[in-house]
């Protein structure tokens, strides 16, 4: 193999992977938010995750400000790089939208699968490797943006039980 070939499937890759992330973006932005909250995996929260307190010991709150947020680049989009508000709907909304993005990053690391019909088993598996690599903090990151944000609901929600 010369390294023309070698830069060719380096090239290749660069665009699979660029694809795998516009079609997992617009696959995830024209599914029912309805339906994506109700996937276990994707809407839920465990009692693992201690409302999200798990994922700081990873240092989330130090670097997730720094990773690009997509939300708001295709039509329709949300964009959860801050809050707009601290009304109650739209705090819902973000927190709901954080399953449709975390759906997005679980469906492009699942289309790394499509690299071993066409590659060696090794670098199939590496892709499958890279793919986690880069969007596992993606994922983690929403899994602990939708944790905290359903924790300020319901400490909101209560507040304003006691104030009527």
């Amino acid at each position: 193999m010369t390294t023309l070939d070698v830069l060719g499937i380096i090239a290749l890759c660069t665009v699979l992977w660029a694809g795998f992330h516009l079609i997992a973006g617009y696959v995830a932005q024209r599914l029912p938010l309805d339906w994506l909250t109700r996937w276990p995996v994707i809407g839920a929260s465990y009692a693992w995750e201690h409302g999200g307190r798990c994922y700081e010991w990873l240092g989330i709150r130090v670097w997730k400000d720094h990773l690009p947020e997509a939300g708001g680049l295709l039509r329709d989009g949300f964009s959860k790089r801050r809050l707009a508000s601290a009304e109650p709907d739209y705090l819902d909304r973000f927190a709901r939208e954080t399953s449709r993005a975390e759906f997005g990053h679980w469906l492009t690391w699942a289309l790394a699968l499509t690299f071993f019909l066409w590659t060696p088993a090794w670098m199939g598996l590496f892709m499958v490797v890279y793919g986690g690599l880069v969007n596992l903090p993606f994922i983690l990151i929403q899994r602990y943006n939708r944790a905290r944000l359903r924790r300020f609901i319901a400490r909101s929600t209560r507040r304003s039980a006691r104030a009527d």
